[in-house]
């Protein structure tokens, strides 16, 4: 339920930033950016990355061969331990008290199954020249296989929730992560704190959000 009020207050606040920015986000899914989205409420921080795998691992199609997937693992582990990805300042006090890691798969199959519904359709198989057809169609069903290796989009996902003695003491957020993930070139940020709404264009030579007289 906590988990729900935070998105809620998230989305709010971000609806308030200019259109012209969401919708830059929303047009851009691009390897060497990430999203990053951070809510304070109260003495309560919490982080929510979103990043492609091409970013992490180098692709971003589902991991089936033993490399691939100690590639993938690897990461899950790194991103295991915040302080991979980012430090607060020690003068905050800032505990650890939930945290999620996982992959998404972004699943467009379902359009794919809908392709294959057709094929049940397909009683004019009874004409030959129709078979002949058939093996154009079994030839574009590998190339929509094709074409939705090229469009599948595996996410990385962390979620950290914080509790803060000091949560004012946190005026700068640092991020090892792009030590550790050279791939990934930036990190779009979203910050949301009682005092309002901000975003910030993080990258690999300036690692750092200055929050300042944000929280």
């Amino acid at each position: 339920m906590k988990k729900n009020i935070y998105y809620s207050l998230l989305i709010s606040a971000m609806v308030s930033v200019s259109v012209a920015e969401e919708t830059r986000q929303v047009d851009k899914h691009e390897h060497g950016v990430g999203e990053l989205n951070i809510a304070i409420e109260g003495n309560a921080i919490d982080f929510e990355f979103f990043i492609p795998g091409a970013d992490i691992v180098g692709f971003e199609y589902e991991a089936k061969t033993q490399s691939d997937i100690a590639l993938v693992n690897a990461a899950l582990e790194k991103f295991g331990n915040f302080d991979n990805i980012f430090s607060l300042p020690e003068s905050s006090n800032c505990n650890l008290v939930n945290s999620e890691i996982g992959v998404n798969q972004d699943d467009d199959h379902d359009d794919h199954d809908d392709h294959d519904d057709h094929d049940d359709h397909d009683d004019h198989d009874d004409h030959d020249e129709h078979d002949d057809h058939d093996d154009h169609d079994e030839h574009d069903d590998h190339d929509d296989h094709d074409d939705h290796d090229e469009e599948a989009h595996n996410e990385f996902v962390a979620h950290y929730s914080f509790n803060c003695e000091n949560i004012k003491e946190i005026d700068r957020i640092s991020f090892p992560y792009f030590t550790n993930f050279p791939n990934s070139g930036e990190l779009e940020v979203q910050f949301v704190s009682e005092k309002g709404s901000t975003g910030f264009e993080v990258e690999g030579d300036e690692p750092f959000i200055d929050l300042k007289g944000k929280i």
